[in-house]
């Protein structure tokens, strides 16, 4: 009989523990927590800032006249410094030439002769102009116009020439002399990143009728053309992105839906994914908030880090190109990072290419997964357990 009372006893006690279990676990789920939240009312926007550059190339330049094109190439060199007042308008003074070269028939002779000139240019971004004002855009074109001097100098060719073969000039000038100068041309820059760009530039460049000493039918103006290649640097930045505008709203969570973001070693503090165009790593202004909000919380959270992870999709490409864009759509999101103070070391980056699919959508794998893993929030949840 005592058995049977203590066995029965204890049964009853594991029915009680398994229902106070129970009602515990209820409650569990039920107990909410009422945490203060932001939600964005204006994201982060790009705008332009006006800027000054400066820019070194180097080329050939051509001067027509009476010989094979070879025959009248000519090294050019030109150095500039700019100001881009808007996205339309910029202005630049530019030091440009080195030497000209031409050829007189009969008798023949060659000569060449130096020549310095500064000139002041207005320029229109035609880009822009067609396109609109864009930053994730890798290039601009630019026509510009403008007008300066030329200091010409060293003419002992056609000097000599003409003492000896007693070639007529007409237009033979000695010594030095200045003359104006109009040139108008276009510009193409592509930027390797927000301050350098590569650019090409061609132009032409209307002189008085002795600039290469002859005198051309009718007193016909004289022409210098230049082909150039160069780079150029932004002495400051291009743009800058407003910070974004955020509410404080009050949202009731669960408590057992907030432990569902943890793992079992870190604490997962925040995710966002970072969208991308078709064979692009650029990352899009309308993207710029997402990042911005990892930064802020890496900014304020000093034992947080970061795990960025690219992605592309399956179904364009090939695996080799995948991984390529995959590794460049992880760097840009780490830069923009970088960029906004956060230390290289707490940045860590991943790329699957296409070997990986994170998301059904197959446009959607065009993307850098960012996860900011907090190390102190485990242990902050377990105490309060």
């Amino acid at each position: 009989m005592k058995g049977f009372f203590n066995r029965t006893t204890a049964a009853f006690r594991r029915k009680t523990l398994t229902a106070t279990l129970f009602m515990l676990c209820a409650f569990m789920a039920q107990a909410q927590t009422s945490t203060a939240q932001r939600e964005l009312v204006t994201p982060a926007t790009p705008f332009f800032m006006p800027h000054f550059y400066v820019g070194v190339q180097a080329g050939g330049a051509y001067d027509i006249g009476e010989a094979k094109f070879a025959d009248l190439l000519s090294p050019a060199l030109q150095a500039t410094v700019g100001y881009q007042f808007t996205p339309l308008l910029g202005a630049r003074f530019g030091l440009s030439g080195l030497w000209a070269r031409n050829r007189y028939a009969y008798p023949e002779a060659k000569y060449q002769w130096n020549f310095v000139q500064p000139a002041v240019d207005v320029q229109l971004n035609l880009t822009n102009l067609i396109m609109g004002w864009n930053p994730d855009r890798p290039f601009d074109v630019n026509a510009f116009l403008g007008a300066g001097v030329a200091y010409e100098f060293n003419n002992d060719d056609a000097e000599k020439a003409d003492q000896r073969f007693g070639i007529d000039f007409q237009k033979l000038w000695r010594d030095s002399r200045w003359s104006p100068a109009v040139r108008g041309g276009l510009n193409a820059d592509y930027w390797l990143t927000d301050k350098i760009a590569l650019g090409f530039e061609a132009n032409a460049n209307m002189m008085p009728d002795h600039f290469n000493s002859k005198r051309g039918k009718k007193d016909n103006r004289d022409w210098h053309f230049n082909a150039l290649v160069g780079v150029k640097i932004c002495l400051g930045p291009r743009y800058g992105i407003t910070e974004p505008v955020y509410r404080e709203v009050q949202v009731v969570t669960p408590v057992v839906e907030k432990r569902r973001l943890f793992q079992d070693d870190d604490a997962i503090a925040l995710m966002e994914v970072v969208q991308f165009e078709l064979n692009k790593s650029i990352i899009r202004s309308s993207e710029y908030d997402k990042i911005i909000r990892v930064a802020q919380y890496l900014n304020s959270h000093p034992e947080s880090h970061v795990e960025l992870t690219g992605f592309a999709d399956k179904l364009t490409g090939n695996a080799d190109i995948n991984q390529r864009l995959s590794v460049e759509r992880a760097q840009a999101v780490s830069q923009f990072l970088i960029d906004r103070g956060i230390d290289r070391s707490r940045i860590s980056k991943y790329a699957k290419g296409d070997r990986v699919q994170p998301f059904e959508v197959n446009e959607d794998n065009r993307a850098t997964i960012c996860i900011v893993i907090e190390e102190g929030l485990k242990k902050e949840i377990t105490e309060e357990e």
